[in-house]
């Protein structure tokens, strides 16, 4: 099976990718591995997927399962 290059990232999170491609390329085959998993397991469990990437404080790309909404409807209740 073929896997995108990742490191450890100073900031906590598990993979941390060197760039915005990698990251991306990292997202799209998060996505295939759940749409087959979901298709092997007829809807019997719910299955998280992946939605985006983005850039952390140290400079690395990570993937997040929380949409763009979500954060940003959280950043600006901590901004308030």
């Amino acid at each position: 099976m073929k896997t995108v290059d990742f490191r450890p990232c100073e900031c906590g999170i598990k993979r941390g990718f060197l760039d915005e491609r990698a990251a991306d390329k990292a997202l799209g085959r998060a996505r295939a591995k759940r749409d087959r998993q979901a298709q092997r397991w007829d809807g019997a469990h719910p299955i998280h997927r992946e939605n985006r990437i983005y850039e952390c404080d140290f400079g690395m790309w990570h993937l997040t399962k929380q949409s763009r909404r979500s954060y940003e409807e959280h950043a600006a209740l901590l901004a308030a």
